[in-house]
């Protein structure tokens, strides 16, 4: 008979029998229980501190950014945004996370090595500080673990590097990558390509990668930020109306839909926000907004692996993203390309689009000035350039217009003339002479005559012809060439002495030559032309450009006869081109060589008296012909003292120096010819 062996009995409990015992039991379980680690939100709101040590409380759309970042399941996110919306101080938490909870190896990108080395003092240092960092590491001045752009704690370390060294970018691996104004980055590392894609590549290895990337876009088409952000979810934060409850992004709008609105126009001591239905929104009810708002992804297929975000200042509570600071800041930009450029980037969080197609040549044309008429300089107009073109094709023809320039920077076209006939002809050249010579009869009745003449000598083939007209006039007409350098922001350089061969003959500095940037001065001239026409009688603003009634459908496509284009280089670069769509562009030309003149002569620096004398200085048409001539001579003495550097003359010294007996020379025994 088998017998069965008595069941053991077995206890779940683990007898303690001391009190040391039960210390470490305790503390060996709790090595296999699982960490809980907080979302990215609530440790901001436990621990971030700002510079002042306060405690810093995440906006609701930060706080839903945020924990982006320590969501298990985004392995990327991109962040397209505007200036003063928090996303440094989320990022410098999440550094502080990751030290705290999940130690790793991160990169910093920023765009230079010196911006690599201020973020680390600046902005890194100070989060190393936090107390809660400093109950997992502790990072000593001084200490090799704590150097300037590289730091190492316990399980990690932290990196910062610059994206404009190649070098930055070999013999590292890490866990997360970050690029901080990724859109500041060279366009290309010597021969290795884009910074942003070399930088990605530095965690392809890592088995728990993750990468971050915020900044605010630059240009259109060539903005790194904005191509990730397509690439991702695409989310833009939707706010309901405090009134009808209607969901919708807070955009900036146009003054007839939905978007900012303030009073008075001009200097704005009021804003609101009109919804979509027409309701207005107070700034006090942009926290509530803000609270009951949501995260939509316009493209959800990318949803949660890659979630990309777009922020602009509008959301901000900080006060200097008040709606009224919006308004005030865009009255005083929006007259200039350049400043409102910084604007749509910084303010709205958008890329600049470059307009690659020029303004249109019919709303020019319908909006030409019906109280002006061709041929005739308005009355405000206190100076008259002349801006000369000249083809040989079709027998020979020189393209001369007149433009009229006034107080804050208007300027108006006052007629085209043209003189035909064979360019090595010299007749051809005294017919522009009696051109150049003639007086237009202003709006007010004043006689005006031109004050400089600009000529083109950049062609190849009229060269000499040029050269030769300007010397005869010197002070008068002056030899220009375009320089297409967008790089240079210079309207008018230095003039250049060049050779001269005069029947025959050459010269050794003949005439002067003066270079222009045609580059800067197109993208001013489109900028102004794009200005709208004012109504129900406001001033014309400054800058403005006037086409008077009369003007031809061809003279106006020949202004606007380029566009500026994009050109990606083999290096990875982007130059920019000005292309023409139209065969002529004669207008486009002088049109710029006629403002550069008249920057040279200080026009933009001259203040409203200045501008009342040179009204006053035109000659009534009966005024005495010699009276006339002295003025000219005067002029023209003038120019060539402010050319030279030379101080106008006292009247009692020049007095005094007249009456003054010349001394007799002494003769040189050795060079003299009476030996």
């Amino acid at each position: 008979m088998t017998k069965t062996p008595p069941e053991k009995k077995t206890s779940d409990v683990l007898p303690v029998t001391s009190a040391d015992g039960a210390i470490v039991a305790q503390q060996w379980l709790s090595a296999f229980a699982p960490k809980i680690r907080p979302t990215l939100s609530q440790f901001m709101c436990d621990h971030a501190r700002s510079d002042d040590g306060a405690k810093i409380r995440p906006f609701p759309f930060q706080s839903d950014m945020a924990d982006a970042f320590t969501d298990p399941e985004t392995s990327q996110v991109s962040v397209r945004k505007s200036s003063r919306i928090g996303y440094s101080t989320i990022l410098q938490s999440f550094v502080a996370w990751r030290i705290k909870y999940d130690p790793a190896r991160t990169l910093i990108y920023q765009p230079t090595i010196d911006d690599a080395e201020k973020f680390s003092r600046d902005d890194l240092d100070p989060v190393l500080q936090w107390p809660v960092v400093r109950t997992v590491a502790q990072f000593k001045p001084r200490h090799s673990d704590n150097q300037i752009r590289a730091k190492r704690y316990k399980g990690g370390w932290i990196q910062i590097k610059g994206a404009n060294s190649p070098k930055e970018f070999r013999r590292v691996t890490s866990d997360d990558v970050f690029l901080e104004e990724c859109d500041g980055y060279p366009w290309a590392s010597k021969e290795e390509g884009d910074p942003a894609r070399l930088a990605y590549k530095r965690n392809l290895t890592s088995p728990r990668r993750f990468s971050a990337a915020g900044s605010t876009p630059k240009v259109k088409g060539f903005s790194r930020i904005d191509a990730m952000f397509e690439q991702g979810s695409q989310e833009f934060r939707y706010v309901p109306c405090p009134h009808c409850g209607h969901m919708q992004t807070l955009v900036f709008g146009d003054g007839t839909g939905a978007g900012i609105r303030w009073a008075p126009k001009e200097n704005p001591t009021r804003a609101w926000y009109r919804c979509e239905n027409g309701c207005d929104i107070d700034e006090a009810e942009k926290p509530w907004m803000d609270e009951n708002g949501e995260w939509r992804a316009h493209n959800p297929d990318a949803f949660p692996r890659h979630r990309s975000f777009h922020i602009w200042a509008a959301y901000s509570q900080h006060p200097g993203a008040a709606w009224l600071e919006i308004a005030r800041e865009f009255m005083e930009v929006r007259k200039d390309p350049n400043l409102l450029r910084t604007f749509v980037n910084q303010v709205l969080g958008e890329a600049w689009a470059e307009r690659g197609e020029a303004p249109e040549w019919q709303r020019l044309y319908d909006r030409r000035e019906k109280a002006m008429s061709l041929g005739t300089p308005p009355a405000w107009a206190g100076l008259l350039i002349g801006a000369a073109d000249v083809q040989r094709g079709g027998g020979g023809r020189i393209d001369m217009d007149i433009w009229a320039f006034g107080p804050g920077r208007k300027r108006a076209f006052v007629e085209r003339v043209e003189v035909f006939g064979p360019i090595a002809d010299k007749k051809t050249w005294a017919a522009l002479d009696k051109e150049v010579a003639r007086e237009w009869l202003a709006d007010d009745g004043r006689a005006m005559r031109l004050a400089r003449v600009a000529v083109d000598s950049g062609d190849g083939e009229n060269t000499m012809e040029v050269y030769r007209w300007a010397r005869q006039h010197p002070g008068f007409v002056m030899a220009v060439k375009g320089r297409e350098s967008i790089a240079a922001q210079q309207a008018i350089g230095s003039p250049n002495w060049q050779d001269v061969t005069v029947n025959g003959k050459k010269l050794k500095r003949g005439v002067r030559l003066w270079n222009i940037g045609t580059s800067m001065l197109k993208m001013e001239l489109y900028g102004q032309l794009g200005l709208e026409k004012p109504v129900d009688g406001e001033d014309y603003p400054d800058g403005y450009i006037y086409i008077p009634d009369g003007t031809g459908d061809e003279w106006i496509k020949q202004l606007v006869a380029e566009e500026l284009r994009f050109v990606k280089m083999r290096n990875g670069g982007v130059r920019r081109e000005w292309h023409k769509m139209r065969d002529r562009n004669e207008a486009l030309d002088n049109a710029i060589y006629a403002r550069a003149i008249a920057i040279s002569l200080g026009v933009d620096r001259w203040k409203s008296a200045q501008w009342e004398a040179a009204i006053k200085s035109h000659p009534n048409p009966d005024e005495e012909p010699e009276k006339r001539r002295k003025a000219d001579q005067a002029v023209e003495q003038e120019y060539r003292r402010e050319k030279a550097g030379l101080k106008a003359p006292d009247p009692q010294t020049s007095a005094s120096a007249t009456a003054r007996p010349k001394r007799a020379r002494k003769e040189n025994p050795y060079t003299s010819r009476r030996r």
